[in-house]
Parts: structure tokens; sequence; C-alpha cells
């Protein structure tokens, strides 16, 4: 049955609830390097594992599997001839959809293809009955790339408006709070920056909670810039 953006708005929200409340679930992370979480994070924890922590751990849910799929270098059109690997034979009930950062590599240019791409994740991932998740890609550090970035995100978010998808808009976040201490490298969150992605991902998704150790979890890091 196709719906229309508002309703598949209203449809997923409430899934995404029944999920939290109900049987053991397959939660996929899609994206690229920020996703993956490897080196850049010195031996912490990405965001997908803060997730993990807080759902299989703090909530008690023991048997959801939580898969990460990111894979360094990545864009959103690489996916399309992978999608079968990195997300359909895991059977998916939410997936999380992140890309951005590399894609901005072809510029401005690049957003038309860019979108086309993102719009197929979702539906073919929604071919798999799964819920999905869209998050604009985080910021990058000082001014150089910072422009480019923002107009991938502004696809990602006016993509998510037309389709119903619900959105983590870390981008709008990072754009107001970041500072030094949450980025590895220019491109890269480090350690305390996947903390934050994993704040905003927690409040997006109704997770959010200040008597919760990972929630409130902070990282003291030196600015690496």
């Amino acid at each position: 049955m196709d719906f229309t953006a508002d309703e598949y708005a209203r449809r997923d929200a409430g899934r995404l609830r029944e999920v939290l409340a109900g049987p053991p679930v397959t939660w996929l992370f899609l994206g690229d390097s920020i996703t993956q979480a490897v080196l850049n994070t010195r031996g912490r924890r990405g965001f997908v594992e803060h997730f993990t922590e807080r759902v299989r751990g703090e909530l008690g849910r023991l048997g959801d599997a939580v898969i990460n799929t990111g894979v360094a270098g990545s864009t959103a059109e690489d996916v399309l001839s992978e999608f079968h690997w990195r997300v359909g034979r895991f059977a998916p009930d939410v997936v999380f959809v992140m890309f951005g950062t590399n894609d901005a590599g072809q510029g401005t240019d690049g957003v038309r293809s860019f979108r086309y791409a993102l719009d197929q994740i979702v539906q073919r991932s929604r071919d798999l009955g799964a819920t999905v998740v869209l998050q604009t890609p985080p910021t990058v550090a000082g001014s150089e790339g910072h422009e480019v970035i923002a107009r991938y995100a502004a696809e990602v978010r006016d993509l998510a408006r037309d389709l119903g998808v619900i959105l983590v808009d870390h981008q709008a976040r990072w754009s107001e709070s970041a500072n030094d201490t949450w980025f590895d490298d220019a491109s890269h969150p480090g350690a305390a920056g996947h903390v934050e992605l994993a704040r905003t991902l927690f409040e997006t998704v109704g997770v959010a909670d200040d008597e919760s150790a990972t929630y409130t979890l902070r990282l003291e890091q030196v600015a690496v810039l």
C-alpha cells in the first residue's frame, strides 16, 4: 500500500514506539566511516555502540540485534550495488541511514544523484518492511567544505519531509554547538563527537533519559585540530 508523506511520518513514529515496547528486533546502521567509527574514536565507542549500550543494556532489550554496515569512504550511490549485502540479507526492522560526507566531494553538481541514491535506499528498505530513519551528516571542522556539507544535509532534510521519513538532524546541532573537542580531524568526529551524535539520536527516537548513564555521558577530550 502506498502512503502519503504525512501518513508515512505518523506510521513510522508509531512503529518506533511499538518496536521499543515489543519483541526483539534488528536495528541496522548504514553509512560511511562516521557510522563505521574506527580509528578516529581512538579505541573508544562510536555512536552505534552507544546506541547498543542504551538499547540492549540500559533498556534491557537483550534479544535485539544491532548491526553496523558502515564502510569508510562509501557514498549513498555505492550502496545501490551493495544493497543486499549491506542491508537486505539482515532483514532489518529499522534502518538508520547517514551519508553525505563523502558524497559532498562531488560538490554541488553531485546533489541530484545523491538525492536519487538516498531515495532508492529509503524505498528499498521500506520494501523489506523496515522503518527508515535518515540522519544528516555532522558538519566538518573549520570553514572549508562547511557550505557543501550544509547543502547535502539540506537535501537529506528535504527528502525526509517529502517521503515522510523520521529525521535525526545532526548537522543542525553541530552547526550551532560543535567545538574542536568534538572532532578527531577536519572530517571525522572523535570519541566526544560520537557521544554527541548518540545524544541527538536518542532524543529523536525517544530513548533519551536524564537517568541514563549513556545519555548523560560526557568525555573529556583534548582538541586535536
